[in-house]
């Protein structure tokens, strides 16, 4: 039996298993073996390095329930240390995620990510509920509510307007200086942090209640800085290596 090495990032909590499949020798269909976590690594997700022809290289992402996502923020910033766990120069970096190029930089122990612009905005009422639909790599539903995530999660993820993608969803709470977020996302279900979520939270406050840069996200596994620039989002936070392994 083959091993397979792996290294385990987090990012605000939000947790990976990184690998290095440059050689294209991984098997999609054994993520959610590898991500349970009673009989596995446990991990919100797999990301899997890999070359690119368009940039320096190419992250793919696998929720725990083995459906590929578009993207992810905080599995992001876990590449990107990755990188350095290989050898690689610390410097910036072009990072094909999905149909985007992401331009991530380190700015000291933290990462840098330029999301750019999100796609499809809109805002509509959904039960009684003003609900903003963005894509900032990875589609988001953002609420401000004093609503709990266990009732807004499963209702928002499903709803027809959102099939048959479905979406990831954020309440969020404004405070004086910084906004309380958690999110339930698609294939995994309540984590610690997503980084795409706070990146759309921070940019529906900036255009839409008028906060002013950094907007500090604060998430139950962390806090994440959002940056918005006109219709540009950074994303700005740390990522910490957990252990190694082989599996």
């Amino acid at each position: 039996m083959s091993k397979l090495s792996f290294v385990k990032f987090q990012g605000a909590g939000n947790d990976f298993i990184v690998i290095d499949d440059r050689a294209l020798f991984f098997d999609p269909k054994i993520v959610p073996k590898l991500c349970h976590r009673k009989f596995g690594i446990g991990a919100d997700g797999v990301l899997l390095l890999q070359n690119d022809l368009k940039a320096d290289f190419r992250m793919r992402i696998y929720n725990a329930d083995g459906n590929e996502a578009e993207g992810c923020g905080n599995g992001l910033r876990c590449l990107m240390k990755f990188l350095l766990e290989l050898g690689l120069p610390k410097k910036a970096y072009r990072i094909g995620v999905g149909p985007r190029i992401v331009e991530a930089d380190f700015v000291g122990e933290k990462v840098s990510l330029n999301l750019g612009a999100p796609l499809n905005f809109r805002r509509f009422a959904i039960l009684g509920y003003e609900v903003h639909s963005l894509d900032t790599g990875v589609p988001h539903a953002v609420v401000f509510s004093d609503e709990k995530l266990e009732v807004l999660g499963p209702l928002l993820q499903s709803h027809p307007k959102f099939m048959p993608a479905k979406t990831n969803v954020n309440v969020a709470q404004a405070r004086q200086d910084r906004i309380d977020v958690r999110t339930f996302e698609r294939g995994v279900g309540e984590t610690l942090a997503c980084g795409t979520g706070a990146a759309a939270v921070g940019y529906v406050a900036a255009k839409e209640l008028g906060w002013k840069n950094p907007i500090r996200i604060c998430m139950p596994g962390g806090v994440l800085e959002v940056v918005c620039n006109g219709e540009q989002i950074t994303l700005i936070g740390d990522s910490v290596l957990v252990f190694k392994g082989e599996y």
